[in-house]
């Protein structure tokens, strides 16, 4: 029972997603684009083969992290994924762990659990309000929030903010961050030693004797694991946007899945085929309850 938690408590962690203090944040379309041009070196230069920058820090119980990156759509198209509950929910269901999103009065309702296991027992409900800060040409910030979580975690913050870089590209920050407790600490403890000891995240903290490089474990790793798999749900979210809604879903499911597989190393869990099944019970269980 107590690995059951303490692995539902970290997935629940990493995938209710919060932003750093206000003060740390970019305020202004004029700011994020400072950042940008701050950014530049590390944009240009990664592991990732794309402009992105990914960090993350502990500062005491608190966890918080940004990324940014540079986008090949229009503002318009990215800040779509974005504007109302609906939006939000498309975006978030793609993840692998999440098992169902609904939108609510003022927010939306995630339901969250490890893979396999959307029914009763191994999944948890966040609702998060919404709020749009910023909504005007070029320049779009949404920030949800949620003052408590389970086993004594509190003060959950997303942020997603887009900038306009031309008429064909957009940059964009996620801002992420929560509080954690004793309950809370302990349950990751349990997990980090046993099924999540090995996992991976995607900073580099060092080299090894043969100069390979050695990546972040631990909270850390996984809250970037799992901020990657959302940008790569807005990356999917902006490509595939032909078809009936049905249709747009079933393809954003495959090509999230296709770019998670390019990070096999952090990302893989399991094959396509078991993905897309759990996705088909996933979203039955949300129609019947219609």
């Amino acid at each position: 029972m107590v690995h059951r938690w303490s692995t539902l408590l970290l997935l629940i962690l990493a995938l209710t997603l919060g932003a750093p203090a206000r003060a740390l944040e970019p305020a202004s379309a004029a700011e994020l684009m400072a950042k940008r041009q701050e950014l530049q070196s590390a944009l240009r230069d990664n592991a990732f083969g794309e402009p992105l920058v990914i960090a993350s820090k502990e500062l005491g119980d608190r966890i918080e992290g940004d990324v940014y990156a540079e986008l090949p759509y229009a503002f318009d198209t990215v800040a779509a994924a974005f504007r109302t509950g609906e939006d939000v929910c498309e975006l978030l269901f793609l993840h692998l762990n999440v098992h169902a999103c609904t939108p609510s009065e003022g927010g939306v309702v995630l339901v969250a659990g490890p893979k396999k296991s959307g029914g009763a027992g191994m999944t948890a409900q966040m609702r998060y309000a919404m709020r749009t800060e910023v909504d005007a040409p070029g320049h779009l910030r949404v920030v949800l929030t949620a003052p408590t979580g389970p086993l004594s975690t509190s003060d959950y913050r997303m942020v997603f903010e887009a900038a306009a870089i031309d008429a064909a590209r957009s940059f964009v920050h996620f801002g992420y961050a929560h509080n954690t407790g004793l309950l809370a600490r302990m349950a990751m403890q349990t997990y980090l030693a046993t099924a999540g000891r090995d996992k991976i995240g995607f900073s580099v903290v060092g080299r090894d004797a043969e100069g390979r490089p050695k990546h972040v474990r631990g909270e850390r790793g996984s809250l970037e694991r799992n901020v990657m798999r959302y940008y790569l749900a807005l990356l999917a979210h902006c490509r595939e946007r032909s078809g009936t809604p049905a249709e747009r879903m079933q393809a954003r499911l495959r090509t999230w899945f296709a770019l998670t597989e390019r990070h096999a190393a952090q990302l893989h869990e399991y094959e396509l085929a078991e993905y897309l099944a759990e996705k088909q019970r996933d979203l039955a269980r949300m129609a019947a309850k219609r």
